[in-house]
């Protein structure tokens, strides 16, 4: 069938107003109608992805502790425990209401205090590069079972003592690594008894005062740094 322009237009006006003025049931009835809400919290469809975020900071339990991995800070922190994994850390906010060993008092001025690696330190604890066992560098552990011989230029070249970093470490059990640190032990402890060690202690460099106060304890040659608390 052939329209002319004047037909055309006269069948389109005619569809626009019919359009325009038919009733609901028979305008665009395949589109659902948009429903009119008054309070969108109270009448929103679906509200099941809050739970992220209302989920989000939920905790089993919780416990403070002092943050000393590697500085003389001593931050108090609290850790959120959530499955038995902790899920964050943060800033306890009470560093005014305990005392170091001489009575001395921080104020509400010391909060917040922590550090970024504060706050993501439990990465690293739950990190797939962390440690899960005792290891022992391998030329360490030669030298030990060889006796622990003098250690001359010559034999730390051959226990890798003067190449940090280029020696293999050994995966031991803990009873194992337990035996080795009570042997290096015993060896510090005879090699500074006495005038004999306070002689290498002298050699060494080791201040006058230093020596007279171990009064020829080897034991006093111990370096230990568990932790930095102490001095925190």
């Amino acid at each position: 069938m052939f329209l002319t322009r004047r037909q055309f237009l006269k069948t389109t006006a005619g569809t626009i107003a019919a359009i325009a003025i038919a009733d609901k049931a028979l305008a665009l009835t395949a589109l659902q109608p948009v429903i009119e809400v008054g309070n969108p919290l109270g009448e929103y469809p679906d509200r099941s992805w809050e739970r992220v975020y209302h989920d989000q900071y939920r905790y089993d339990s919780s416990f403070s502790y002092i943050c000393s991995p590697n500085d003389t800070h001593a931050c108090r922190v609290r850790a959120f425990v959530r499955n038995g994994v902790v899920m964050r850390i943060e800033q306890n906010y009470d560093h005014q209401t305990y005392e170091d060993l001489y009575g001395n008092r921080g104020t509400f001025a010391w909060n917040p205090r922590m550090c970024l690696k504060g706050y993501t330190f439990h990465r690293r604890v739950y990190g797939p590069y962390r440690l899960k066992g005792p290891m022992i560098r391998k030329g360490w552990k030669q030298w030990v079972d060889d006796g622990c011989p003098e250690l001359s230029p010559d034999v730390k070249i051959r226990y890798k003592f003067a190449n940090r970093g280029e020696d293999d470490m050994l995966r031991v059990s803990w009873d194992t690594a337990g035996m080795y640190l009570a042997k290096g032990q015993l060896k510090i402890a005879e090699r500074y008894s006495g005038e004999a060690g306070a002689r290498r202690l002298r050699e060494q460099g080791y201040a006058p005062e230093q020596i007279e106060a171990m009064k020829g304890g080897g034991t006093k040659a111990f370096h230990y740094r568990p932790g930095m608390a102490v001095l925190g």
